[in-house]
């Protein structure tokens, strides 16, 4: 399941339920998150931060293999290397 972030009056709070479930009180929050309601009204409004997701591929080719992605490196014209190939299937001709 995926983590949220939520701002509850003026404190964040991260939280974990289901894609499809979209709490809109402290109350319901609580209720998907498995949270405890402690001193807070129920009826208090929460509102859903959106955070940035950041995606970093290794500058390296083993971490590019590794993560599925192909690197193509050009040699000359419309002939390219894939060094994330094995030796003697590196040759990409794109003619």
């Amino acid at each position: 399941m995926p983590t949220y972030l939520y701002l509850v009056g003026k404190d964040r709070l991260e939280a974990t339920h289901k894609m499809r479930e979209e709490p809109k009180t402290w109350g319901e929050l609580c209720q998907v998150a498995g949270l405890e309601l402690g001193q807070r009204d129920p009826h208090e409004k929460v509102e859903r931060l959106i955070v940035p997701v950041s995606s970093q591929v290794g500058q390296f080719t083993s971490d590019i293999k590794n993560t599925g992605f192909r690197r193509l490196e050009r040699r000359d014209s419309g002939v390219y290397e894939d060094v994330t190939a094995p030796k003697g299937e590196r040759i990409v001709d794109s003619n």
